[in-house]
């Protein structure tokens, strides 16, 4: 019998695909050209913070927000409302997970979003969303 993954362990499995298929000449916020599961928006957050600069430059530190819908297990993301500096997030509808990835030491940190206030949705509804989406596309 195979092992269950924690939502962690598939998100950074997904996370892992996206930065390897993505298009990192130029990278800037907003990127979304890796590689999504279906149903799933990550995007490319920024890089992480530079002590020396004191500014988000430090391009060792890759920052990402993964974007999970009620709805995503339809293999669709529905689209969000966008202003001219950020799109509209949807706590009643969606889960945004935020990660970093370390470049240099190929590590993958996924912030619980349990703890943010980034979704209303219940975390166990979340935890069997992220399940079945690896198991219906990735199986």
């Amino acid at each position: 019998m195979a092992k269950k993954l924690t939502y962690e362990q598939i998100l950074e499995r997904w996370l892992r695909d996206f930065i390897d298929s993505m298009d990192s000449d130029g990278l800037r916020p907003g990127n979304r050209s890796g590689d999504e599961p279906p149903g799933v928006k990550i995007i490319f957050n920024g890089f992480g913070y530079n002590e020396a600069t004191n500014a988000e430059d430090d391009q060792n530190t890759l920052t990402f927000a993964v974007f999970i819908h009620k709805d995503s297990l339809s293999g669709q993301f529905p689209e969000h409302e966008e202003t001219p500096w950020a799109l509209i997030h949807r706590p009643k509808e969606e889960v945004c997970i935020y990660a970093t990835y370390d470049v240099q030491e190929d590590y993958v940190d996924i912030l619980p979003f349990e703890e943010s206030e980034s979704s209303e949705l219940d975390p166990e509804f979340v935890y069997k969303l992220i399940g079945d989406i690896y198991k219906e596309f990735y199986s």
